[in-house]
This record gives structure tokens, sequence and C-alpha cells, in this order.
């Protein structure tokens, strides 16, 4: 086996302002905080590419997924089903589908037959825009080390506490355990704040780009202005930093039960939720400078990528909200029928690594669970990934609703059922012993 190359790039996805995610009554912007961007990363063992696609955008359908992949795989020689397609998941970002909240019209849902125009033409921009990414990161390619490690980062996010009621309460910067009666508490979920990271330099030390995965809702901004959230000014600080084509990749880990939005929920101005960006920004970016100095080599070179489409039923009764959600992503072209849809779960491998990407906001206890069933080293898992199906529950959490009669938020968002847990765990079993055997059969490794 050869040594591994790594090649980077970024690429500018800024919208128009009248093409913002609903942010006002015509969901038009008044600014934009932030460039946004495609950032790319390929990895090449001189066997396999495989390649991460990050999109500062919120909603994620397969269209999008798709229209990257075949201009990326036509104008380089990395497969479409090698790249794994994520998002930031800034909800004061780029309109991708044509989605009215029901809530918001009396719980009508908007039956339209296709994507605007408006909404078709900066989709084509998008997947030319991120294949250009792509493309450029294969041109880039050099060799390079990884050196890996992580670092509590508390803060930010918080558990989610059931109620004895059967409600949820959030905890968020703004709402804290004083808010609640501890009586009335029920159970506490896990919680992983670990900040994930890695990082790779070509052979002059000098760094090329990073990745990292953090599990907490990238959403403090429901403001009137493109904004890419305190995952964008993160991102954005360290590049500017280190500078010389530096791209540094932040993605989203499991992210269902973290809600800073929360922070308007609880009487926290538009202003001052804007302001508590760069506050959550500054967390993290003091704990990857923290982290930098003490991270480890990641030490093999192996190259891999494997995926599999896989069937999840619909939960039953669905919501309007998922009502709306199922109708949008048919109109979007997502596979599916009456009872459930075809998403895919992917794996990607990078020697000791493994980047698992699921199609929605994950919980904490599926993430955790995957990582103590994986077989490598390292494992993350990286929500939003080729597609989206909400949030994605433990069985237990459909089973605890069902039986309180009170739905929760995160379960009024819910698309898939209590099946969802088991087909994912069932299916990385599958892709864990794959990807864990390519590099055993076929590969030799300098360790």
């Amino acid at each position: 086996m050869g040594e591994l190359k790594v090649g980077v790039a970024k690429y500018n996805i800024t919208p128009p302002l009248d093409q913002a995610r609903y942010l006002g009554p015509k969901g038009v912007a008044i600014d934009i905080i932030g460039e946004f961007c495609a950032r790319a990363t390929v990895f090449d063992d001189g066997k396999r590419k495989t390649a991460i696609v990050l999109l500062d955008i919120s909603e994620f359908f397969p269209n999008i997924t798709n229209g990257i992949r075949k201009l990326a795989s036509k104008w380089t020689d990395i497969p479409g089903e090698n790249i794994l397609v994520c998002a930031t998941h800034t909800h004061s970002g780029p309109r991708v589908i044509d989605y009215d909240d029901p809530e918001d019209y009396g719980g009508r849902i908007s039956k339209h037959k296709s994507l605007t125009e408006k909404t078709q033409t900066y989709l084509n921009i998008l997947y030319r825009c991120a294949a250009s990414a792509v493309f450029l990161a294969n041109s880039y390619r050099k060799p390079a080390k990884g050196k890996i490690g992580k670092i509590s980062v508390p803060g930010i996010g918080r558990p989610r506490v059931r109620m004895k009621d059967g409600s949820i309460g959030h905890f968020t910067i703004s709402h804290s355990i004083k808010d609640i009666d501890l009586n009335k508490i029920e159970s506490e979920s896990p919680y992983d704040d670990s900040l994930y990271i890695l990082i790779f330099e070509d052979k002059d030390r000098k760094p090329i780009c990073g990745l990292a995965n953090f599990g907490c809702h990238n959403a403090l901004t429901f403001i009137p202005k493109l904004h890419t959230d305190f995952f964008g000014w993160t991102m954005s600080k360290i590049e500017n930093e280190l500078g010389s084509k530096f791209v540094f990749s932040l993605m989203a880990g499991p992210e269902g039960n973290v809600h800073p939005a929360g922070l308007i929920e609880h009487g926290i101005s538009l202003d001052i939720a804007e302001s508590l960006v760069p506050v959550a920004g500054k967390i993290l970016y003091n704990a990857i400078k923290k982290i930098w100095k003490k991270l480890t080599p990641l030490k093999e070179k192996t190259v891999f990528s494997v995926s599999k489409e896989v069937y999840f039923p619909w939960r039953k009764p669905l919501t309007a909200r998922g009502k709306q959600y199922v109708h949008n992503r048919k109109v979007a072209g997502g596979k599916q029928d009456k009872k459930g849809c075809f998403s895919e779960l992917q794996l990607i491998r990078i020697g000791e690594l493994a980047i698992l990407g699921l199609p929605g906001e994950v919980f904490h206890e599926i993430a955790m669970n995957l990582k103590n069933k994986s077989p490598f080293k390292y494992t993350w898992v990286i929500s939003l990934c080729n597609d989206e199906l909400s949030y994605i529950m433990p069985s237990y959490e459909h089973k605890r609703d069902i039986e309180s009669g009170k739905m929760n938020v995160q379960r009024d968002f819910a698309l898939t059922d209590e099946n969802a847990e088991n087909i994912i765990y069932q299916t990385y079993n599958q892709l864990f012993k794959i990807a864990k055997k390519q590099g055993e059969r076929n590969e030799k490794f300098d360790l």
C-alpha cells in the first residue's frame, strides 16, 4: 500500500438573499453573516479514493446528494457512492426545499408537485459548486499524515430530561436544571459532549486540513439573516488564522436531544441569540486550540467506503409536519412509498477511523451504541448525511411517548418509527465487517 494522500478545497455556495430559509414572512434575508461554503476533503490510499463534502445548509434530501455525486464522479475518478455529503445544519441558511410549515397555516399541507424554479436554480448552482470543490480537492492531493484526538466541551449542549408527565425538558445555556422541578424528572438522557478532531499535515508538518465532529445542534440563530451560526464561526476563524488554503470541516454529530435554538423558546431575543454565536464558537475554538498539540498519530493508511440502501417504515401516526416533510421528500425525488422510504447508511474508513454517516438527526444513545459496536479504534457518528429523515430516536422513546400519551417535540418531527434503531444497528454490523475485512484481507499497513 502506498502513502496516504489528502486533498482539500472549499467553494462559495452563498445564495441570493431571497433564497434564505424561512426567516420571516417572505423568507427574505436582510444580511449575510459568514461565507456559505461547500468544503470537500478527498482521501487517496493509492488504490481507492473517497470524499466527504460538508455543506452550510439545513434541510437535506437525496436530490442534493445525487446531484453532487453525479457531477463530482463525472469530473473526477472518484466513484459517486464513495462520496459522503453532509450538512452543518445551520438554521439560517439557504432554502433548498419549498417548505411551508403546516403549523403556521392551520394544519394545511402544501401539495406542490415540483420545486419552484428559483429553488431548482439554486440547487443546480449548489451541485456544480460542491462538485467543483471535490474536483479541486482531488487536484490538490498531497502526501499527508493524520493526527487524531478528542476533548470534552461543556457549556454548549445539554442532555434532555424526560418528565414524569411524558414531556421533554430541554437544557440550554439559558435554561438550566434550576428551572426544572427535580421531583418531576423521570430520567435523563445520555449526552456526549466530546469534540472529535482529525488534523492532516504534509511532509513538512504544515497543516493541510482538519475534520471535526461535535454533537450539538448548530442552531443558535433564527434570525432574518443568512448566517452560518457557531459552526461557521469556528470553521472560519481557524481557516483565517492558518491561511494557505487550510480547510476545516466541522460536522454535526448526534443532535436530536440538544437544542440551543430553545433559547428563543425561553424568551431570549433574536439579538441576544445572535450575540451568543461567537460565545459558542469560541468555546469550540478554544477546545480545538487546547487539544491540537495533544493529538496522536492516525496510523493506518487504508481508505474505503461502503454503504447500503435500507427501508425505514414511517412512524404512525405522522403529524402534519411529518406529512408535509414526506410530501416534500417525494417532490425532491426521494425513494419512498406510502408506508416508508429507502435511505442510505454509509461508512467511510480512514485507517483506524470509521466515519458513520446517518440520514437524520440521530440521538446520542444510538451514536454511543454504534461506537460500542464498532471494531475500529476511533468511530465518529455524523448526522444529516446523504438524506434527512428528521430525528432518529431510540425505540424506547417511541414506546414511552405512546405509553404517556404525550408526544414530545422530537417525536413530533420524527419520520421513522421505532424499528429505525435496530435497522441501523443491523446494517452497521454488516458495514463494520465489510470495512474491517477490506483492510485485513487486502492491505498491508506500515504500523
